[in-house]
């Protein structure tokens, strides 16, 4: 497979991961919403905001650099790229907490529901996100 092919499935995957979070996160604030009412759902969904954004923001800019042609470049990008988003987080967290007023519990748990979509892409290996990354990556033999 050319790395420009690669590429492209690798960021087609992360556009979908990123809808599989939100879909969750539409989960997670319908559950809030019918538990809690609307400030929860809010809340929710600022948490689930929060996750997917900082997480599609790592995916895009990590793709910007072939790792095959330019590995520390690449390496330069990942680390870059998790100090950023660490710190996008925290801004968007705090900015949740005192602008929007959010709720803490459904807040967090909004977020957390788009690293258990994320997990769980990580633990399958792709495979529910067909046409992306499963294509590139190599299962190891479990014989």
């Amino acid at each position: 497979m050319d790395n420009a092919l690669a590429l492209q499935g690798l960021r087609r995957a992360a556009y979908r991961l990123s809808g599989w979070q939100l879909v969750m996160t539409a989960l997670v604030v319908a559950g809030a919403a019918w538990i809690a009412g609307s400030a929860a759902a809010l809340s929710a969904l600022a948490g689930g905001v929060i996750g997917t954004v900082t997480g599609l923001y790592q995916a895009v800019r990590l793709f910007r650099t072939d790792a095959s042609q330019y590995p520390e470049a690449f390496m330069g990008t990942v680390y870059a790229g998790e100090a950023v988003k660490i710190l996008l987080t925290a801004a968007l967290f705090i900015f949740a907490i005192k602008a929007l007023r959010a709720d803490f519990l459904p807040l967090i748990l909004g977020y957390i529901a788009t690293l258990v979509v994320y997990w769980a892409a990580l633990g399958t290996g792709f495979p529910w996100l067909a046409g992306g990354a499963s294509e590139s990556v190599e299962r190891p033999n479990t014989d």
